[in-house]
């Protein structure tokens, strides 16, 4: 078992490889970071909440392909590492993310747009995704969207935490 002060350090860093792994690979490193959420739920210390929250992450995929389907993004193929990314994304908020539960809504809705734009320009910049539109528009549409996506998924984190330890 991974003691806790590894786990503080393992996870967020571990996210943020996958991250990048998949922002720049896109599919051709899915196995490595499906590898690492493995690592993942196999040394988490709290497993069944993460398998719990988990579920999330199609909310959020359907998201992004909605998009896709409504011409705000382009991919150069068919996105698997996106559900992946998504996967290891909520299972941050049990975690590392988990000090968002301390901010008040509005801060949650101004970090959600502005991390959210920040997160999806990114990955415009280093070629994971296409932006079809005006990028202003494309930067305010996921703005507006990750306003609502954060606040809700930190809410979620929260209410499964309280239920599992009741």
């Amino acid at each position: 078992m991974i003691r806790n002060n590894t786990w503080i350090w393992f996870q967020p860093i571990s996210f943020q490889i996958i991250w990048l792994t998949t922002i720049l690979g896109g599919n051709q490193y899915v196995a490595f970071a499906i590898g690492l959420l493995c690592v993942h739920y196999l040394f988490s210390p709290q497993r069944k909440k993460d398998l719990l929250i988990t579920p999330l992450a199609i909310v959020g995929f359907c998201i992004d392909l909605i998009l896709t389907n409504l011409g705000m993004f382009q991919f150069s193929e068919w996105p698997f590492w996106l559900l992946v990314l998504w996967i290891a994304f909520v299972l941050n908020f049990g975690h590392s993310l988990k000090f968002l539960r301390n901010f008040n809504i509005y801060a949650l809705l101004i970090l959600g747009a502005l991390g959210g734009c920040y997160a999806y320009w990114a990955s415009w910049k280093l070629n994971a995704v296409a932006w079809p539109n005006d990028t202003i528009i494309t930067c305010v549409v996921i703005a507006c969207l990750w306003a609502i996506i954060l606040p809700t998924l930190v809410k979620c984190e929260y209410r499964l935490s309280r239920y599992l330890s009741n």
